[in-house]
């Protein structure tokens, strides 16, 4: 590609991703929130952050042939985005018509199917045109730059909500609503951007075809891909509830909520360019290294802080917030940089959309399990002889869990 369409790439993708943002900060962040607001269970709330990536996971295989109907990569992605959008306008409608458990399931699973659709194919545009010398520090600007926006986005909507306490369907009717409008303008920048034309992708039988030959050659691709959903599986017995930890047990409110999730992200962003520069100079598994090891023993943290006075409790939730998210940056950078590394480049396609699927399956596991546990009579006596409560439990597992995950990475080390 030229140079001149390469740097224009750049500027658009950075722009397309400023508005996806939008949609991110002020919308995807409050999902767990609104399914809260809803009286939804924690087995309910666990089943709805797990069993759509999961579905959405699967259909990313059959996603590639869907793909190979469109032109090329930037039709599809374009395409699926808009569609992505328009779906944020259904959900409000459901807010005010039909804010039932099935019917917000199913938004979701939607939702989620043209989410991970178009990763994939995205994956490989961005790989195709951003030069590998500057990889590392692009992305690292790139997520600064997003995680801004998502920040504000996320302060903004948590004014919202919190401005709409006695009526919080049209609080969240509104940011639904401006995510929507986010996720518009992204489609549009991104049908701005140059194409590249690609090879058409592989169908469902060669994908799995290329995974048996993964599992029999057991390299650094097939470790990689099980390090990842493994984490995701151990991540996933407290990060669904996390919302309820803060919202419905430690009864610190929305604002305090938004504080948090606007701490997290503002560390995530801010250390974002950081990271990109350091994985430049020691390299990106050291990154993820370092960052997976106190990823590990983060759930300690928020158990602890439990049990703390209502006011150093909160002081203490926007310090382990801000380490969480300094934590997330690393580890989602330098893993992002490695699934380059690791992979060729005509293979970046069916190998992220495998990647995908195995963790899809892994979040579900990881996020039923999560709910049965806190749900559990049997758990719930183990947890008040230890004057725990069950969503304790669930997190004392996941670091367990997480800190398995250890021999997994050390065998990709490259």
């Amino acid at each position: 590609m030229e140079k001149v369409k390469v740097k224009q790439n750049l500027k658009l993708s950075t722009i397309e991703g400023s508005f996806w943002a939008i949609m991110y900060g002020g919308g995807e962040t409050f999902l767990s929130a609104c399914a809260v607001f809803l009286q939804f269970s924690a087995f309910q709330i666990s089943f709805l952050s797990s069993f759509p990536p999961f579905i959405g996971s699967c259909f990313q295989l059959f996603s590639a042939s869907i793909k190979n109907k469109f032109k090329n990569i930037k039709q599809f992605v374009v395409a699926m985005s808009y569609l992505q959008a328009i779906l944020w306008i259904g959900l409000v409608l459901l807010l005010f018509y039909k804010p039932t458990y099935k019917y917000i399931l199913i938004w979701s699973c939607i939702y989620w199917i043209i989410s991970t659709a178009i990763q994939p194919a995205w994956t490989a545009w961005m790989g195709y045109f951003v030069p590998r010398r500057i990889r590392a520090r692009y992305f690292g600007k790139r997520n600064r730059i997003i995680g801004f926006v998502s920040f504000i986005a996320t302060l903004i909507a948590g004014y919202i909500l919190d401005f709409f306490n006695e009526n919080m369907t049209y609080g969240f009717a509104i940011i639904f609503i401006v995510a929507f409008i986010g996720r518009t303008f992204s489609a549009f920048y991104l049908n701005k951007k140059f194409n590249f034309e690609g090879k058409e992708t592989q169908n469902l039988f060669e994908y799995i075809y290329f995974f048996k030959n993964l599992i029999s050659e057991k390299n650094k691709s097939f470790y990689y891909i099980l390090f990842n959903s493994y984490i995701s599986f151990s991540i996933m017995f407290f990060g669904p509830l996390f919302s309820i930890y803060i919202l419905r047990t430690m009864e610190l409110g929305v604002f305090i909520y938004t504080i948090n999730m606007t701490l997290w992200q503002i560390s995530n962003f801010s250390s974002s360019n950081y990271f990109g520069k350091l994985c430049e100079k020691i390299g990106d598994y050291k990154v993820l290294k370092i960052s997976t090891y106190i990823i590990v023993f983060l759930p300690i943290l928020w158990i602890l802080l439990y049990y703390l006075d209502n006011q150093t409790q909160i002081i203490a939730t926007f310090i382990v917030s801000i380490l969480a998210g300094i934590c997330f940056s690393a580890y989602t950078l330098s893993s992002f940089n490695l699934l380059y590394k690791i992979s060729k480049k005509e293979d970046l396609i069916h190998f992220s959309a495998l990647g995908t699927f195995i963790r899809g399956a892994a979040i579900l596991l990881g996020g039923i399990l999560a709910g049965v546990i806190v749900e559990s009579n049997y758990i719930n006596e183990i947890a008040e002889n230890f004057s725990l409560i069950p969503i304790h439990i669930s997190m004392i597992i996941s670091v367990f869990l997480r800190f398995l995950s250890i021999p997994i990475l050390k065998k990709i080390n490259i």
